[in-house]
């Protein structure tokens, strides 16, 4: 395996950062560097110049590392850093502390690339956690209704009733799997098709235990693509 992008996640709170750190190695991969600059060298609240720079030196695998801040002074020290280090392969991303570290994680859990783990780290601001609190918004190709077509030759699927809420965890374990596989893949639920391969994407379905998601593919590897998805939820908890 390629070596992944890096994670450097910068706070005022140690405990912030290192139990965010925690939550990534669950949702996304062990195989993933992530590293933390938790408050000062005191052991106070603040942000840290020294400990921003050992953290990308240690979140560094050869493959780049995006820097996610929480807010104020940590971002405005991580600007100081890149100003004195600059380099094209780190990047400070502007998204949520929590969702876009988790999303950046799953996605560099993947092979994904610098750009493509920025990215999922910023869609996170436009994550809806609770439906209906912001006002509907057209489809998506990532979260379309669904359409009656003929199923193709090559399209496999089946329908799963799930033992347990689609949380975070899982979520992540499908958007790593899915992303293994050349098929076409989609996951239906409530009159919505999305994409598995982003883990807030996912999430977005708001799939709820007892309900029943269709997985399905087109491809020449579709039979053990909807099999591998299918095993994920069903063994959900």
């Amino acid at each position: 395996m390629n070596q992944s992008i890096g994670i450097v996640l910068v706070s005022h709170s140690a405990q912030l950062a290192t139990g965010l750190r925690e939550l990534l190695a669950q949702v996304g991969s062990d195989r993933v560097p992530v590293a933390v600059a938790g408050g000062t060298e005191d052991g106070g609240l603040g942000t840290s110049y020294d400990r921003i720079v050992a953290a990308i030196a240690e979140a560094d695998q050869g493959a780049g590392v995006i820097v996610l801040p929480d807010l104020g002074s940590s971002v405005l020290t991580t600007l100081a850093v890149l100003e004195d280090y600059p380099r094209a392969d780190v990047l400070l991303v502007d998204a949520p502390f929590v969702e876009g570290a988790v999303a950046a994680a799953v996605t560099a859990a993947t092979g994904a690339d610098l750009a493509a783990v920025a990215e999922a780290a910023r869609q996170a601001r436009d994550m809806v956690k609770v439906q209906g609190d912001a006002p509907a918004a057209p489809p998506t190709p990532e979260s379309t209704p669904l359409a009656e077509t003929e199923p193709r030759p090559d399209s496999v699927s089946v329908a799963v009733t799930l033992p347990a809420t689609l949380h975070a965890r899982p979520a992540g374990r499908l958007a790593v799997e899915a992303a293994k596989f050349a098929s076409a893949i989609r996951l239906e639920y409530g009159g919505k098709s999305v994409s598995p391969t982003g883990m807030l994407t996912v999430m977005s379905l708001s799939a709820k235990i007892g309900g029943t998601m269709t997985v399905y593919a087109e491809g020449l590897d579709a039979d053990a693509a909807v099999a591998s998805l299918a095993a994920i939820l069903a063994e959900m908890e």
